[in-house]
């Protein structure tokens, strides 16, 4: 009779627990597939002139790149304005990717480029 329990108890708790291994988590679910890409498409298409964190490079911001960690600049521009320039370009030195980039990809770049505010 005890080893039955214990059979059972144990096969409950088995049960439970890869129940509990296929549920996402809090913070997985917070994370949508769409902004984790955003970091991967920054990073392939972006980092070259913006830089990994954002702030830009120097000799992109002598030709007027603007810092996109700052408050200033992030406040200055809803999510429409930075996907638009992200699809059409700006200038002679910001390219267009409407042929390069899906509008997730430009909605989840856009995510990343809100996440590197400064604190």
């Amino acid at each position: 009779m005890r080893i039955l329990k214990f059979s059972i108890t144990a096969a409950t708790v088995a049960m439970c627990l890869f129940a509990l291994l296929g549920r996402p988590t809090a913070a997985s679910s917070r994370l949508s597939p769409s902004a984790a890409d955003g970091a991967t498409v920054f990073g392939s298409k972006c980092v070259i002139c913006h830089g990994k964190d954002g702030a830009g490079l120097p000799n992109w911001k002598s030709k007027g790149q603007p810092d996109l960690t700052t408050a200033d600049w992030q406040r200055s521009r809803t999510d429409a304005q930075i996907a638009e320039v992200i699809k059409n370009g700006k200038g002679k030195f910001m390219p267009a990717f409407k042929a390069k980039l899906s509008d997730d990809d430009v909605n989840a770049v856009v995510a990343h480029i809100r996440s590197l505010k400064k604190k």
